[in-house]
């Protein structure tokens, strides 16, 4: 497990149920169909997740017909992706705030989905039930999220499908721009880099956990056919000065899917299969 401080639940719920995921930065009532456009539009930029890219990480395409439960649903993008291309889809998250979030969502865009306020720890659904569970930038936000991982085990049916997102021990963002802020951020001045990180996702942010590739297979070391993918690094973090920017993607790759990226990104990104038999506890 990578170090870090131990965090009441009660503390990350209380954050995240006043603080959904990018709600500050989109100029729209919350749960507004404006607001939705916003977030997609801010998660879909060519310096974040381009759909392409949460297409090649999900699969969305290719899950009609399959039963897929997200772990920490926030406002339910992931899902109405899946649902919309024809999946049975379950979301659970801690927050009553992200639950009315992606029950809206799916009101608005004519969909059905089953969402619960739980905690992943103990889900409330049977041995097997699902083909796919997914957890995008959830666990890292918990001091020992095994107990969670226990339960997608057990919910996920025997050749099932596992697609995670932690934060990158090794990426650019941890290795350098959070050390610089640090130096040179007031911000950030006299922070430890365990506090900055925390602060990656608001300055109230409990607990934000980084893993590397070893790390994450420990955590789901029950499973087999891991798979590491790295995503997010923008060309404006690697210190390119704005007036090149611009010039820069047009004439590359979209960030995201360049080299840097793949080698130093924020996101890494996990895939992973239950076995069809199994032995042993975690």
């Amino acid at each position: 497990m990578p170090e870090g401080s131990t965090v009441e639940i009660e503390r990350v719920k209380a954050f995240w149920e006043q603080n959904p995921v990018a709600a500050s930065a989109i100029p729209a009532e919350l749960g507004t169909a404006a607001y939705f456009r916003g977030f997609d539009a801010l998660r879909e930029a060519d310096n974040c997740e381009p759909y392409a890219l949460s297409e090649a990480i999900h699969g969305y395409s290719s899950a009609g017909g399959l039963r897929v439960l997200d772990i920490g649903c926030g406002n339910g993008y992931v899902l109405y992706q899946y649902a919309r291309h024809g999946a049975s889809v379950a979301g659970v998250d801690l927050t009553k705030t992200a639950v009315e979030l992606s029950r809206k969502r799916f009101e608005l865009g004519g969909l059905k989905g089953e969402f619960l306020q739980v905690d992943g720890n103990k889900l409330p659904f049977p041995d097997g039930q699902f083909d796919i569970v997914c957890s995008m930038g959830v666990l890292h936000h918990v001091s020992d999220p095994r107990p969670m991982v226990e339960e997608i085990f057990r919910v996920l049916r025997p050749g099932g499908r596992l697609i995670v997102m932690l934060y990158y021990r090794y990426s650019w963002k941890n290795l350098v721009l959070l050390r610089l802020r640090r130096l040179f951020d007031p911000h950030y001045r006299g922070k430890t880099q365990q506090e900055a990180l925390n602060m990656n996702d608001g300055d109230a942010c409990p607990l934000a956990l980084v893993y590397s590739r070893r790390e994450a297979a420990a955590l789901f070391s029950r499973f087999s056919q891991l798979e590491f993918m790295l995503t997010q690094l923008s060309w404006r973090q690697l210190f390119i000065l704005p007036p090149l920017v611009k010039l820069v993607e047009r004439v590359l790759p979209p960030s995201s899917t360049c080299w840097p990226s793949r080698v130093l990104g924020w996101n890494l990104n996990i895939k992973a299969v239950k076995p069809p038999t199994t032995q042993g506890v975690l």
